[in-house]
């Protein structure tokens, strides 16, 4: 009996646990750095969705390897997440000469003031309150990040990590079955005690 009991558990949680999935997506812009994001222009970075659809992000980072000011003075980047842009990097002028030209537009996921002209590794991780927009706006299978940078950012590569989770509650049809198959199994081992 004790031996039906433990194979039972082992199948359903063989189950539950072949149900779970969980990946880490990384995602690079062509060109990896952006072109630099001169001052002079802004940018839409369009991304497919290519997780599965019964997963979830639930973590994002941004990342940028080496990133510098061209010089030492006041500077801002602009980073926003948008549900929609053209796939692949899109380059735009920017005429106004500053201010953020995706204002109004997604959800501003930071302001990186003041980086130095020493270059550093810069990690920025989304708020579950953005990575839940994320999920919403890749719905339909693609989102976007907006960039506008305010100086010129040498940078060594940009890079977007997701953290993708499926924990699914089994099927009941398939908890119904496994537990049938559970409860034949103790009956028979019951009729022949």
């Amino acid at each position: 009996m004790r031996f039906l009991a433990l194979v039972t558990s082992v199948c359903v949680l063989s189950v539950a646990g072949s149900l779970a999935r969980a990946d880490v997506l990384s995602f690079t812009p062509n060109p990896p750095d952006l072109y630099d994001l001169d001052h002079g222009k802004y940018y839409t970075w369009g991304i497919s969705a290519t997780w599965l659809p019964d997963q979830v992000v639930v973590s994002a980072s941004l990342s940028f390897k080496q990133i510098r000011d061209w010089t030492t003075e006041q500077n801002v980047l602009y980073l926003h997440l948008l549900d929609q842009a053209p796939l692949g990097v899109r380059t735009y002028t920017d005429n106004e000469g500053g201010g953020d030209n995706f204002a109004g537009q997604g959800i501003l996921l930071t302001t990186l003031c003041n980086l130095p002209a020493t270059p550093q590794n810069l990690t920025y991780h989304f708020t579950a309150g953005q990575v839940a927009a994320l999920n919403t706006y890749a719905a339909d299978g693609r989102f976007a990040l907006g960039l506008d940078p305010d100086c010129h950012f040498y940078n060594d590569g940009v890079t977007l990590s997701l953290a993708t989770d499926s924990s699914q509650v089994p099927e009941p049809g398939t908890m119904v079955l496994v537990l049938a198959g559970a409860g034949l199994a103790i009956a028979r081992r019951r009729r022949g005690a």
